[in-house]
């Protein structure tokens, strides 16, 4: 072996025993404590100052039942010794629901009395599930879980989920709260909260779902057991009135979370009035001169009255449809007068002044007795209507536009008689009658003044045409 190595294995070998000196020093100058759990030892090394320190190092947690010698805050003195005695959890079902409890006690006898809890001979006794009978109550040790009272077995259902339980409680609420349901007002139990419990009792929870009702302007979110409408809409005081309806429908099933709109249906009348035309009607009245017309009493239309049937739907218009119709108010008839009142005047003509009653502008035609269409051989060819031959100064009118065989002043051509009636020759129309040689053909319009004497009043027609042929 060479020099160096030897050199280094020495120094080696006295770096160990150094080590191991300063290794020992540190090891006695730290604290050894030993923690008893339970009859159980835990070394704790450390240098602590108190016994909770001691405590927390270990990672020991306590219950405030817990027994702990010496107690936390003890200064710590070497070579401490800490005793822990656990307390035991003790679970009691009774009428006024379930409680863990922590205790010293050894025997069931021992806790009750510690709780102070009596037990009458007439109570039920389960011990970890067993019966235990009233007689050997002294003699028990402690169990895990003890029920006391009067327990019946009920079936819980909720949500599709059917839950066994037995229970001291007295009514179907406190044993929903020892079940750890918690309900909302909405939600529905059956039987109610208040009923008693008896034995083999079915509970039923129907959990009510959320809604959203719009109405009236209004969203109301709103929960309810329910699925139907007309049953959500009622508990939250919306009620549907006269054709209201809903979307969905009244008669569907909702779903959870589902919204319910509320259609609010209004009808109204519109009313529609159409003018009635009157009727004119014409009366005789002296009032006027012939041929003139006056109104002696203004018409006044009617109104027939047509009423509509308007349906509204949260405000807006959504359809009209016919109700009614009827008059209103029945026209007044115009009167319309026309002259019967006769006024003889002088007309100035070349050859002197002739009086008339009544003046007609009407349309002008002439004709001979060769253009009236009759053969020379007709034994009553150039024969007017009168009976007088045909020719100048013989004119032929409507009978119903001028009084037949009375005299007619036409300017340029003179007096005529009034004695031919013609075939076409309608209304407002004269044809004057010419000889062959004198023959002048006439066409467009003239006045044609009906001479005197007037006729009586029964041939007047004072109702000729108003129009012009």
């Amino acid at each position: 072996m060479t020099r160096p190595v030897k050199l280094f294995l020495i120094f080696s070998f006295a770096l160990l025993f150094l080590g191991g000196i300063l290794v020992t020093a540190w090891a006695l100058s730290q604290d050894v404590v030993t923690v008893w759990v339970d009859g159980q030892p835990v070394r704790v090394v450390g240098e602590y100052n108190t016994v909770a320190e001691v405590l927390a190092a270990a990672n020991i947690t306590l219950h405030p039942a817990d027994l702990i010698y010496p107690p936390p805050h003890t200064p710590l003195t070497a070579a401490a010794t800490i005793r822990i005695e656990r307390a035991t959890p003790i679970t009691l079902r009774n009428q006024n629901g379930t409680h863990t409890y922590f205790t010293h006690q050894t025997t069931l006898t021992a806790w009750l009395n510690e709780i102070g809890l009596r037990v009458q001979p007439t109570d039920q006794i389960y011990a970890d599930g067993q019966p235990l009978p009233y007689s050997q109550l002294a003699a028990a040790a402690l169990p895990q879980q003890i029920e006391i009272g009067t327990f019946v077995t009920i079936t819980l259902y909720e949500g599709g989920q059917q839950k066994t339980i037995r229970t001291a409680v007295p009514t179907v609420g406190a044993a929903l709260v020892e079940a750890g349901i918690d309900l909302h007002l909405a939600d529905l139990v059956s039987p109610a909260p208040h009923t008693p419990l008896t034995a083999n009792l079915t509970i039923t929870v129907q959990r009510a779902h959320s809604y959203t009702i719009l109405a009236d302007n209004q969203t109301i979110p709103t929960r309810h057991h329910s699925v139907d409408v007309l049953t959500v809409l009622n508990a939250a005081g919306v009620r549907l009135i006269g054709e209201d309806y809903t979307r969905p429908p009244a008669n569907s099933l909702l779903q959870p979370g589902q919204t319910i709109q509320v259609i609010r249906v209004r009808e109204a009348f519109r009313l529609i009035d159409t003018p009635i035309p009157y009727e004119t009607v014409l009366q005789p009245t002296d009032l006027a001169e012939i041929d003139q017309r006056i109104v002696l009493q203004a018409g006044v239309p009617g109104i027939q009255r047509q009423r509509l049937r308007v349906r509204y739907e949260n405000g807006v218009e959504v359809s009209q449809e016919f109700d009614e119709e009827w008059t209103a108010q029945a026209p007044t008839a115009e009167i319309v007068g026309y002259g019967t009142q006769i006024v003889i005047r002088v007309l100035a003509t070349p050859d002197g002044g002739v009086e008339y009653w009544r003046v007609v502008r009407m349309r002008v035609t002439s004709y001979t007795a060769a253009s009236s269409g009759k053969e020379l051989d007709d034994p009553t060819y150039g024969i007017t209507a009168s009976g007088v031959a045909a020719g100048t100064g013989i004119v032929a009118v409507d009978r119903t536009v001028v009084p037949f065989r009375t005299f007619v002043y036409v300017p340029g051509y003179g007096i005529g008689f009034v004695g031919d009636t013609g075939g076409g020759v309608l209304g407002r129309w004269i044809d004057l009658g010419y000889d062959e040689a004198e023959f002048v053909g006439w066409s467009g319009y003239v006045d044609v003044y009906y001479l005197t004497p007037v006729p009586p009043v029964e041939r007047i027609n004072f109702l000729i045409p108003t129009t012009l042929p």
